[in-house]
């Protein structure tokens, strides 16, 4: 299935790419900062986070933000956390 949605013009450093992978052992979250058709090598250049399955080591905002938003302007972290 895909999801399509109407084009909204924007600039490009507002576009981000996530991914997220399921493991016995959690979720791993792939994300980039460089989003668009032309992501590229999302393994190579994407930060990530293995978030647990077990609740209790769960990450904190502050944690999740300070793997993943590296290159994000730190005035978006709260709407992308």
């Amino acid at each position: 299935q895909f999801l399509i949605e109407p084009f909204v013009p924007h600039p490009q450093d507002t576009e981000y790419y996530i991914n997220i992978n399921s493991v016995r052992d959690g979720d791993w979250i792939l994300f980039t900062h460089e989003g668009g058709v032309d992501v590229g090598d999302v393994d190579a250049k994407a930060e990530k986070l293995l978030i647990p399955v077990d609740l209790a080591e769960y990450p904190s905002n502050e944690e999740i933000a300070a793997n993943l938003l590296k290159n994000v302007p730190e005035g978006v972290h709260n709407v992308l956390v």
